[in-house]
C-alpha cells in the first residue's frame, strides 16, 4: 500500500480541484455533463435507448442480478455465525463513535428513508390488489379474481348508498385476506435482509479495509487482496468512477422523484393549488442548500441532528398509524402474520425467477427493478455506513446493517401497509384503494390517507409532519451523497469544505438541468441508467465479496497489517468526523 506522502502527491493542492485527485474529478465531471447533455438533446430518444437497455438486463439476466443479491446475503449470513464476527472494525481496542440510536438513524436517512415513505402504503396496496401484468405472481388466481370482485362489489355497493354493516355490503372472505398479507410480504421482501444485505456487504468491506488494514475509505480499496498496489492504477480508478456516477445519478434521480412528493404533500396540506415548474425549482433548491449547509458541518452534526430528529418523527408517524385507524388490533396481527410469512418465504422469493413473458415483465418492472436500485446504491450508501461503524464488530455491523433495518423495514410497512388494506378492505370509501391501485399516485397516497383516518385539523398536522419527513430524509441523502463524492475523489480522505459545497451543488444542478429541460423523458433516463450501470458495478461487487473474504480467512481477531497506519487514519477521522 501507498504510505501518507505518496497519497498526497496524487492530491491538488490548489485551484478548483483543491483536495482531489484530478484524474478523478475531470473524468467523473466530464462523464456526467456528456451523459446530461445526451439526455437532454436527445430528450424521449436518448429516454427510450436506456428504457431499451434497461428492459433487455431486466428480461435477459434478471437471474443474474438475484444471483448476486443472493450471493450478498449468504455471505454475510456466513460471515454472522463465524469466527471472523468477533473481528473489529479498527484497532483492538476501538469502540464505535456514534450511539446505537444515531447510527441506526444514520442508517436510514442515508438508506432508504425516503423510499419507505414514498411507497409505504401504496406498495402493499399495488401488490395486494393491482392486477398490472398478471398482478403479484406469489399469489394464486383464485386469490386474485377474489380481491378483483370485491373490489367491483364494494364500489357498487357504496355507489348505491350501502355502507359497512349494511345488508347486501360485501364481507371480504378468506382468500381476500391471503391476499392482503401477500401484498405486505412481497414489499417486506424487496426491503428486507436481503436487499440490507447489499448495503451490508459494500460497507463491511469498505470498513473492514479501512479501519482495519489503513487503506483508503474508498471502493478501490476492497480489490486490494485481489490486485495489490494496482488498485491504484486505472483499475481502482474505474471502481471509483462507477461508484461516482452511481452516486450521482441515483442520488438526482431519487431527488427528481422526491421533488413529486414534496408537491403532494404542498398540494395535500393546502399551501400551493398544483404543482409547477416554480415549485420544483424552489424544492430543488432548498433541498441542495440545506443538505450542502449539513454536509459542512460533517457526520457528527449535520446528518447525526437531521436523522436522530427524523427518527422521532418517524415513530410519531407510526404511533398515529397505529391508533388512529379503526383496525388497530388488525394492524398488529397483520404484521405478526406478515412476519411469519417472510421468514419462510424470503428464500424461495429470492430465488424464484420469471419464466413466462408476463412473469418477466412483472419482475422486471418490481423485484429486478429494486435488485438494480440497491446495487446501483450500494457504493454510495455503503461507503457512508461504513464511515459511521468504526469500532464496531463484525457481528454488530450485521446485525446493525442488515437484521435491525428489517425488522424497522417490517414495522413500517407492516403497520402503515396494512392501515391502508384495512380501511381500503372495511373503510367506507375508496379513496386509498383508487390512489394506489387505480391512479399508482405512490406520492400522494399516504396524503390521501391522513383524511381518510382523521379528517380535518389531524389529518394537517399529520401531513405537516410526513412533508418534515420527507424533506429531512432527501436532505440527509444528498448531504451524504456529497460527502462521499468527495471521498471517492480523493482516495477515500475527507473531503474540504471546498469540494462539499461544490458537489453538493453538482447534485442539484444535474437534477435541476435533467427537469427543467428533459421533464419526465429526461428523468426516465437518468433513472433507467442508474439501474443500468449497475451491471458493471457487480463484477466489482463479486471482487470485492471475494477479497472480503479471502481477508478476513487470513485475519484473526488481534492481526492488524500495520498499526501505525491505521493509528493515524483513524486518529485523522476522529479529528474532523467528516
Amino acid at each position: 500500500m501507498l504510505n501518507n506522502d505518496e497519497l498526497e502527491s496524487l492530491i491538488e493542492k490548489r485551484g478548483v480541484l483543491k483536495g482531489l485527485n484530478s484524474t478523478l474529478g475531470i473524468t467523473s465531471i466530464g462523464l456526467v455533463i456528456v451523459f446530461v447533455l445526451y439526455s437532454i438533446l436527445l430528450g424521449k430518444t436518448a429516454s427510450e435507448q436506456f428504457l431499451g437497455i434497461n428492459s433487455w438486463i431486466e428480461q435477459t439476466l434478471g437471474w443474474y442480478y438475484i444471483a448476486v443479491m443472493m450471493l450478498a446475503f449468504m455471505i454475510c449470513g456466513f460471515l454472522l455465525f463465524s469466527k471472523a464476527a468477533a473481528i473489529r472494525l479498527g484497532r483492538d481496542h476501538e469502540r464505535p463513535e456514534f450511539s446505537n440510536f444515531a447510527w441506526f438513524s444514520m442508517l436510514f436517512g442515508c438508506g432508504t428513508g425516503a423510499g419507505m415513505l414514498f411507497f409505504s402504503m401504496s406498495e402493499p396496496m399495488i401488490h395486494f390488489a393491482s392486477g398490472w401484468s398478471g398482478g403479484n405472481p406469489f399469489m394464486s388466481s383464485e386469490a386474485k379474481t377474489a380481491v378483483n370482485e370485491f373490489f367491483v362489489a364494494k364500489q357498487a355497493a357504496l355507489n348505491a348508498g350501502l355502507l359497512p354493516g349494511d345488508a347486501g355490503f360485501p364481507v371480504p372472505n378468506g382468500l381476500v385476506a391471503d391476499a392482503a398479507a401477500g401484498g405486505l410480504t412481497l414489499t417486506i421482501f424487496h426491503w428486507g435482509t436481503v436487499a440490507w444485505a447489499m448495503y451490508g456487504i459494500v460497507g463491511l468491506s469498505l470498513a473492514y479495509f479501512a479501519f482495519r488494514k489503513g487503506l483508503p475509505l474508498a471502493i478501490r480499496s476492497a480489490l486490494y487482496p485481489l490486485i495489490g498496489k494496482r488498485i491504484y492504477g486505472p483499475i481502482g480508478h474505474a471502481a471509483d468512477i462507477l461508484a461516482v456516477l452511481g452516486t450521482i445519478f441515483g442520488i438526482s434521480t431519487t431527488l427528481g422523484l422526491g421533488v413529486q412528493q414534496i408537491g403532494a404533500g404542498l398540494v395535500s396540506i393546502g399551501f400551493i393549488e398544483q404543482t409547477s415548474q416554480t415549485v420544483t425549482i424552489c424544492s430543488i433548491m432548498f433541498v441542495t442548500v440545506m443538505a450542502t449547509i449539513s454536509a459542512t458541518s460533517g457526520v457528527a452534526k449535520g446528518i447525526k441532528i437531521l436523522s436522530t430528529a427524523n427518527t422521532y418523527i418517524c415513530i410519531a408517524i407510526l404511533a398515529y398509524f397505529l391508533f388512529a385507524s379503526n383496525g388497530t388490533n388488525y394492524l398488529i396481527a397483520s404484521t405478526l402474520t406478515v412476519l411469519g410469512d417472510y421468514i419462510s418465504n424470503v428464500i424461495p422469493m429470492t430465488l424464484w425467477t420469471a419464466r413466462s413473458p408476463e412473469e418477466r415483465v412483472w419482475q422486471g418492472g418490481w423485484s429486478i427493478f429494486y435488485w438494480g436500485w440497491w446495487i446501483a446504491w450500494s457504493a454510495f450508501v455503503g461507503l457512508f455506513i461504513a464511515r459511521i461503524s468504526r469500532g464496531r464488530t463484525v457481528r454488530e455491523f450485521i446485525l446493525g446493517v442488515i437484521i435491525i433495518p428489517s425488522v424497522v423495514s417490517l414495522l413500517w410497512f407492516g403497520i402503515i401497509g396494512s392501515a391502508g388494506i384495512y380501511e381500503s378492505v372495511y373503510g367506507a370509501d375508496m379513496t386509498i384503494y383508487n390512489a394506489a391501485v387505480q391512479n399508482w399516485d405512490y406520492a400522494g397516497t399516504i396524503y390521501a390517507a391522513f383524511d381518510v383516518l382523521t379528517p380535518g385539523v389531524s389529518a394537517l398536522i399529520a401531513k405537516a409532519c410526513a412533508l418534515v419527513v420527507v424533506i429531512i430524509f432527501f436532505v440527509t441523502s444528498a448531504d451524504s451523497g456529497t460527502l462521499v463524492l468527495g471521498r471517492l475523489l480523493s482516495f477515500g480522505r475527507r473531503p474540504p469544505v471546498q469540494q462539499r459545497v461544490i458537489w453538493g451543488c453538482v447534485l442539484g444542478f444535474v437534477t435541476l438541468i435533467v427537469l427543467l429541460m428533459g421533464g419526465d423523458q429526461a428523468l426516465k433516463a437518468l433513472q433507467a441508467a442508474s439501474i443500468a450501470g449497475a451491471l458493471p458495478f457487480t463484477f466489482i461487487l463479486i471482487a470485492m465479496m471475494w477479497g472480503l473474504v479471502k481477508s478476513l480467512r487470513e485475519d484473526s481477531e488481534h492481526l492488524i497489517a500495520d498499526e501505525q497506519i491505521v493509528k493515524r487514519m483513524i486518529e485523522k477521522e476522529v479529528a474532523d468526523l467528516s
